[in-house]
């Protein structure tokens, strides 16, 4: 029963944190006008995602003690990957189509003229297209494939994690 309410406390705590980092790229204008500063500032969700799997764990096996192993810290660590990414998924839904619809179009033309700056050949720049197109666009399967994505990572950050602290601590 602790480890659930350690789960679920820490994954309210990161989406929170995800969703203030979003909504301040938002308001500086880094997720419409400025996405060359945005393309480095949106790298933030990733980083409070990744280290929260690993305090999750560590807070999990502390409270689970001597019964603590790495099944148990592969299983929590799983399932807060997969209510984070879910919860993440879900918030991306809502800010691509109700608070920043803009961030598609906007985005887009700045990865093509990133990629014509760089000189590709224009089958390359429409198969880069045609992949961006895929991961942004805003139908079902770009965010089933955010969800996925991110859970299978945070799956195995978990057993990396769960590897790492795999045995209790000695009292």
């Amino acid at each position: 029963m602790a480890t659930l309410k350690i789960l679920f406390r820490n994954v309210g705590f990161a989406l929170l944190l995800t969703f203030a980092s979003v909504m301040v790229n938002h308001f500086l204008g880094f997720n419409t006008a400025r996405h060359d500063i945005g393309d480095i500032t949106r790298n933030a969700v990733t980083i409070v995602f990744w280290c929260s799997i690993f305090l999750t764990i560590v807070q999990v096996r502390s409270a689970a003690g001597a019964e603590h192993n790495f099944l148990n810290a592969f299983r929590s660590g799983t399932m807060y990957s997969v209510l984070y990414s879910a919860g993440f998924s879900l918030f991306m839904v809502l800010y691509q189509k109700v608070i920043n619809p803009q961030f598609y179009p906007t985005f887009r033309q700045y990865f093509e003229n990133k990629l014509i700056a760089l000189k590709l050949s224009p089958d390359l720049i429409a198969s880069r297209m045609r992949q961006f197109d895929m991961s942004y666009n805003g139908d079902f399967p770009t965010y089933l494939l955010l969800f996925l994505y991110m859970a299978m990572g945070g799956v195995i950050l978990s057993a990396i994690a769960g590897a790492i602290y795999r045995k209790p601590r000695k009292v």
